[in-house]
């Protein structure tokens, strides 16, 4: 069994929360998946993860891989209770509703996480052509879905994002209500609700997004946050070496960040100081000309003083 996905970042194993998703899920069954890190989604099927099993079974969607590693025998839900299952499916509906439009929206619409994070990212990980094109293509997906989401052409931007954010927030509240103090949804063992959450939670938890206000929210909901975290640790932990790399990575971030307003107040004072430099350079070297006869302009109107002078005292 192999799956093609994204690559990870920032400690997830990949950044696509539908791989994400597939990967959890085949950790929780058992399943004996070898994944191959490809970035390389213009296969037929137009997009990641890929699934293949055999010649015959290629698939990419997490129903149909749930579905199709359930026949072989992988299940991540044969202890559940028919009402469970039923959850299952609310929850997932709701998920899909609520929470995946805000995500397409962080991700690829708001302006700002998109021009700092998402757009060089997916430029650094692709291969050309598609790093120059592909980032532009998803965004312009991602607001056409988040369009269609509303019938009336009057609702604008602000609006949209409002009514967006509201309805994560409350899906976000709802999950962490549900999964309460216990380590998973339904008990001790994680199932397939929680690979769907995993994936939906995981890469808004980890991503360093300029604008993070719906990954503060999800923070302040400490135990799905410890929930994240738990899934990371136990099922997907990292070698010293990727830990290592991590550490280096973060710590140039941050190291960065705390330079950035420096490296402004470094630039803003040399534009000043060369400015300062070339005025006082022009200033030097102005030269004020004066007529050439000035000289004698100014005596001649003395002289022609002194005459009208002589001349009224000899009357």
């Amino acid at each position: 069994m192999e799956l093609d996905i994204w690559q990870g970042d920032w400690g997830l194993p990949s950044v696509d929360l539908i791989c994400l998703q597939v990967m959890a899920y085949a950790k929780f069954s058992g399943a004996p998946l070898k994944v191959k890190k490809t970035n390389w989604p213009l296969s037929r099927y137009g997009h990641l993860p890929v699934f293949r099993h055999g010649k015959k079974n290629t698939l990419t969607t997490f129903d149909n891989i749930v579905s199709y590693l359930q026949r072989q025998n992988y299940s991540a839900d044969a202890e559940l209770t028919p009402k469970q299952c039923a959850d299952i499916i609310a929850y997932t509906a709701l998920l899909r509703d609520k929470l995946y439009p805000a995500l397409l929206y962080v991700w690829w619409v708001e302006d700002k996480n998109y021009c700092e994070l998402t757009r060089p990212w997916y430029a650094k990980a692709l291969s050309f052509p598609l790093n120059y094109f592909l980032p532009g293509h998803q965004q312009r997906a991602a607001r056409k879905n988040i369009n269609n989401l509303w019938s009336c052409d009057l609702i604008d931007e602000s609006q949209k994002e409002t009514s967006i954010y509201k309805d994560a927030r409350e899906c976000l509240n709802l999950l962490s209500y549900r999964l309460g103090d216990n380590e998973y949804f339904f008990g001790k063992n994680p199932c397939s609700l929680d690979a769907i959450v995993f994936g939906f939670l995981a890469p808004l938890l980890k991503a360093p997004f300029p604008n993070p206000a719906l990954k503060n929210h999800l923070k302040s909901c400490v135990n799905l946050s410890h929930f994240v975290q738990r899934i990371l640790d136990r099922f997907f932990p990292l070698s010293p070496e990727e830990l290592e790399a991590l550490r280096k990575k973060e710590a140039q971030e941050a190291e960065e960040k705390s330079e950035f307003p420096h490296k402004w107040r470094d630039i803003i004072l040399s534009v000043l100081f060369a400015g300062a430099v070339m005025l006082g350079y022009a200033v030097t070297n102005i030269k004020v000309k004066y007529p050439e006869d000035h000289d004698d302009y100014l005596y001649d109107d003395d002289q022609e003083y002194y005459d009208e002078q002589e001349e009224d005292s000899k009357k």
